[in-house]
Formats: C-alpha cells, sequence, structure tokens
C-alpha cells in the first residue's frame, strides 16, 4: 500500500475545498474521459466527500472525441449509477 503523505500545502487546500464545498451550490469536476473511471469521491480525495450534505455534483467528461461513441454512454451510465455523479455533461474542445 502505497501512502499518500500530507504535507502543509496539501492540508491547507484540503482545508479550502471542505470550505467550499459546504458553501457551494454545486461541486463542478472535469476529468480526463479516456482515463479509467472512478468514484467522485475518490477524485475529491475526501475533501468534499466527508461533508454532510454534499451539493449537486456535475462531472464533465472532457475529450469525448478520443472515446469510442459507444463507451461514452456507458460511461456516463457508471457515473451516474456508480461514480456519485448526480449529472454528467461529456464534451470536447474540438467541437
Amino acid at each position: 500500500v502505497i501512502q499518500k503523505t500530507m504535507h502543509k500545502l496539501d492540508a491547507m487546500m484540503m482545508t479550502n475545498v471542505r470550505t467550499a464545498a459546504i458553501n457551494a451550490d454545486c461541486i463542478l469536476i472535469v476529468i480526463d474521459a479516456c482515463r479509467v473511471p472512478e468514484k467522485v469521491d475518490d477524485v475529491i480525495e475526501g475533501g468534499a466527500s466527508d461533508v454532510e450534505e454534499k451539493p449537486p455534483t456535475l462531472l464533465v467528461l472532457n475529450k469525448k472525441d478520443l472515446i469510442k461513441p459507444g463507451e461514452i454512454s456507458k460511461r456516463i451510465e457508471w457515473y451516474e449509477t456508480f461514480g456519485g455523479a448526480d449529472h454528467v455533461l461529456p464534451t470536447s474542445a474540438k467541437y
């Protein structure tokens, strides 16, 4: 098991993430669509995952042009079903 070391800057940034999540109307996460799907809570690594009333989460799958069309719908379904995202929006700078 690889243990992540938390430095002072990391701890301060995570405190800011928690504060922002408590006061936020929504959480926007941009993920590379080519990467293996992972849970939203894993992406934010505990920053907002421990907030009691988490605001709605919008997950933006970037670089959808690099994924096969059938695969995009599977990833959207996975993130909505298992990933913890309330809404998933595939996008690409190409179009």
